[in-house]
């Protein structure tokens, strides 16, 4: 009989650990909260336009996200940097006229970052990704572990969970309880998103290449602090898209929206209030994403990678992966698809063994 498999979490780590292990042999099912596939891979629709609500860029410095690429043939252009990009550094000073340097440029994919998760979704067997389906126990009782979800309980060999540390302490209830010391780490874990905003207005027209300028902002002062344009590779939908300061979160959307309305003005003038649509979401906010016992005040990253994820517990019936796991690139993409290596590793390798 096939070691079963249950995976919390239909993000990147989620269904590329579920491909990796359905063609090994393991019996696999996901199990996703949301009601889509992506976590925090978020690709929005308004319209003719596709923006990141999520994770968007890569590099030529993220080999494994490449190799990824290759593998499942989904098509990437180079961000668009061409023309006069913006940054201010203090309140008091005006945004400065800047040239940002290509030479180590980023990318983005041709049908949105959703497309990296969808071309991998449909190479799993039916029945294997199962949405609003949200985790609230975890029990390891003899030789198996039961899942309790809102709706159904799952049973399994091994359960692997990809949520964010903070995220899973505060959402799950374990029996046996996590080890005092993983609680602590967890708490003390930043989560990547987490206190970030993301922005993105779309036009009729990308009227900043008009002026010969990139839609490039980069501020110390915000509420914007990076703005990136976001048109498609063809030229026929037109967007800005980055992010605000999550102190941004104190206020209401309107007052975020004022604000931001008047930093745009004040960067392109009046063509920029031309917008089609506005959106925005706030990742402190996400249900799935956030977590109240998420510890205030952690640096981008803390803790990341830690020594003491990457030990199963419950005597190899419990494994923690997942991209702030990842000590290559804890956080991103490329953070996502190293957990993924590294958890398929031990799986395989105890799979070998018994």
């Amino acid at each position: 009989m096939n070691t079963s498999v249950v995976i919390i979490g239909a993000g990147l780590t989620g269904l590329l650990a579920a491909y990796r292990l359905q063609e090994l042999g393991f019996e696999v099912k996901v199990l996703e909260a949301r009601d889509r596939i992506g976590g925090r891979i978020h690709t929005l629709h308004s319209g003719n336009a596709k923006v990141e609500m999520g994770a968007t860029w890569f590099n030529q410095a993220h080999y494994h996200l490449a190799d990824v690429i290759e593998e499942f043939k989904v098509p990437y252009f180079e961000q668009f940097m061409t023309g006069i990009s913006y940054f201010q550094t203090f309140s008091n000073v005006p945004p400065q006229e800047i040239a940002v340097p290509n030479d180590s440029p980023s990318y983005r994919f041709k049908n949105g970052t959703i497309d990296l998760l969808h071309s991998i979704a449909i190479k799993l067997m039916p029945n294997t990704i199962f949405l609003n389906k949200e985790v609230n126990e975890i029990n390891v009782i003899d030789n198996e572990v039961e899942v309790k979800t809102n709706s159904r309980t799952l049973n399994a060999d091994i359960v692997i969970t990809t949520l964010p540390p903070a995220t899973l302490i505060d959402q799950i209830t374990f029996t046996p309880e996590l080890p005092n010391d993983w609680i602590a780490l967890a708490e003390q874990t930043h989560t990547w998103m987490q206190d970030s905003i993301k922005v993105a207005l779309t036009y009729k027209k990308p009227f900043w290449r008009a002026q010969g300028k990139s839609g490039t902002i980069f501020s110390n002062v915000g509420p914007l602090t990076e703005f990136y344009d976001q048109s498609n590779l063809e030229n026929e939908s037109y967007a800005l898209v980055g992010f605000a300061s999550g102190s941004c979160a104190r206020f209401t959307k309107e007052q975020r929206i004022e604000k931001i309305e008047a930093q745009l003005k004040m960067v392109f003038g009046e063509e920029a209030l031309q917008y089609e649509s506005y959106h925005e979401t706030a990742w402190c906010q996400e249900e799935f994403t956030k977590s109240d016992r998420q510890a205030d005040n952690l640096f981008p990253h803390q803790n990341g990678g830690h020594a003491l994820y990457q030990e199963p517990l419950f005597d190899n019936k419990l494994f923690i992966s997942g991209a702030e796991t990842s000590k290559h690139h804890s956080g991103y993409m490329e953070g996502a698809i190293f957990a993924v290596e590294s958890v398929v590793a031990k799986l395989k390798g105890l799979h070998l063994t018994q």
